[in-house]
């Protein structure tokens, strides 16, 4: 049977689809041909990229980012205190995490903590290495269900494959105290051997009104901060600034009121 140039490529396209050769499929025809080590070698070349390319993206989808941040857009203001225990660089390319070091990221709510926070696991994950990203009150429900449905074994195994684990947002709900119960034990089996990234808008000294469990609470944040660097953000909200902004003209009084307002410092003071 004679077949024509058009279904022999089809032909061809199938078959390398068939081998999970995708990339290959999208991209062969446009492959220059000089000789015949210098041809392989490209297409070599073009599926690597595609399967790398397609790896990192399944890492991003299983992290589980609820929006997808970067360093390169992350603003380093002063009114973020940074320890003497670590730098910007060791921050932004994670290096903590090969120490099983954590980063605590405490302060006002708006001021950039969930960005860096995801940024830099972002930045793992490009590294292909394996991240996950969870809020307090959403880990909390996961592991409350996990632990009825009877899965929350498998669960814990899976996070252990992971190497740096996000808990933003803590302080933003009240656990019950399975679930406070539950993220201690998160929290214990991270300790000295995976990182930690925790957002949040309290003092370690508030935190027992969102965990209940005093005693509990102390034994987490003992863990937490033993191998940990603290960086504290002050200042104004940043989506309050980029808003006002909008309504600059015409309302710089009460915008000015607004964002002392939501800093703390208008209004009546006890």
């Amino acid at each position: 049977m004679n077949y024509t140039k058009a279904e022999i490529l089809q032909s061809i396209e199938q078959t390398m689809r068939t081998l999970k050769l995708g990339g290959l499929a999208k991209e062969w025809r446009n492959v220059a041909y000089s000789d015949n080590e210098q041809y392989m070698r490209d297409l070599l070349e073009i599926e690597v990229r595609e399967r790398e390319a397609n790896r990192m993206a399944r890492m991003i989808k299983q992290a589980g980012f609820r929006v997808i941040k970067t360093i390169d857009n992350f603003v380093w203001k002063p009114t973020i205190e940074i320890p003497e225990t670590i730098n910007r660089k060791d921050i932004e390319t994670a290096a903590f995490v090969e120490k099983k070091e954590n980063l605590v990221l405490m302060g006002v709510q708006g001021t950039g903590k969930t960005h860096l926070a995801t940024a830099i696991a972002l930045n793992l994950c490009e590294q292909g290495r394996h991240t996950r990203f969870y809020t307090a009150k959403g880990l909390a429900n996961i592991l409350q269900e996990k632990y009825q449905r009877g899965t929350l074994t498998s669960f814990m195994a899976s996070l252990r494959k992971v190497e740096l684990l996000v808990l933003d947002e803590v302080g933003f709900i009240t656990v019950h105290k399975e679930a406070s119960e539950l993220l201690f034990q998160i929290i214990s089996e991270c300790y000295e051997q995976k990182s930690l990234i925790i957002t949040s808008n309290l003092e370690f000294s508030q935190w027992n009104t969102v965990f209940g469990n005093d005693m509990l609470t102390a034994a987490m944040i003992d863990r937490l901060i033993h191998h940990s660097h603290i960086l504290v953000f002050s200042g104004h909200s940043h989506r309050l600034e980029e808003s006002l902004k909008c309504q600059r003209s015409g309302h710089s009084t009460k915008g000015t009121e607004l964002l002392d307002h939501a800093s703390g410092k208008g209004g009546d003071k006890a």
